[in-house]
């Protein structure tokens, strides 16, 4: 849906599951480890995983749970849910393939044309990833934005000391920009870190729903829903 052309100061992406898409390297390290399993969907596994992390992904932040041990329960916890047990070693090791598969992303397609157009239409943007710092900067060079969002037009949570949804990060990235929060707009396909962060902090939003995630009830709407980066094209070029 569209509600006609709007005039904003600043776009402000996600990274994980926004420029790119995270299940690409999950896929890999499933088939590399997993192949055997055939009566449950990668995405179903993926969604359970991220669901996972999303949840306890604060306690990194505060130093509670190590990421080791997130990233390597976030596993144990996807087969679980499905009713497979894989062990530790397993888990650790399906992860070391993830990641080194996160190093070789791109951008999606579709994603490019949407820099390349924001960028003639002369609309500063921005990166804001919840994330540690060295990890999310590697894929960062992977995916190579640079040419549309300079270095200091990027945000990681660990180096803000906040993360989204907290409020307080997108007040900081506000003041560090010379921005307001009604000029700005998220892309991000977290309901919860993007979309309900961006309500808090009184942002424009649209939710990249590309993995057809059930939006919670009684919760914030976000201003525009894409549920493909087909469709995010179409809306950003008929909305901006």
């Amino acid at each position: 849906m569209f509600l006609g052309v709007i005039d904003l100061t600043a776009v402000f992406f996600d990274l994980d599951d926004t420029l790119y898409d995270q299940l690409q390297p999950f896929q890999s390290a499933f088939n590399s480890l997993f192949s055997h399993i055939t009566d449950v969907t990668i995405l179903d596994l993926y969604k359970k995983s991220r669901e996972y992390s999303d949840r306890v992904f604060p306690l990194t932040e505060s130093g509670k749970m190590t990421v080791e041990e997130m990233n390597k329960n976030r596993v144990i916890y996807a087969f679980d849910h499905f009713h497979y047990q894989i062990s530790e070693e397993e888990a650790m090791h399906f992860q070391e393939i993830y990641k080194e598969h996160q190093y070789k992303i791109s951008l999606v397609p579709e994603m490019e044309n949407i820099l390349n157009y924001l960028s003639s239409k002369n609309v500063p943007l921005y990166i804001l990833t919840n994330g540690h710092s060295n990890h999310q900067r590697l894929k960062l060079e992977a995916l190579n934005p640079f040419q549309w969002i300079p270095q200091n037009n990027i945000f990681v949570s660990s180096e803000v000391g906040y993360s989204k949804p907290q409020k307080e990060i997108f007040e900081y990235v506000n003041a560090q920009t010379n921005t307001t929060a009604s000029e700005s707009f998220i892309i991000g396909d977290s309901f919860e870190n993007d979309i309900m962060g961006a309500h808090n902090a009184k942002w424009n939003s649209i939710w990249l729903n590309t993995k057809q995630r059930k939006m919670p009830s009684n919760e914030r709407h976000p201003n525009y829903e894409a549920t493909s980066y087909r469709e995010l094209e179409e809306l950003i070029k008929n909305t901006f």
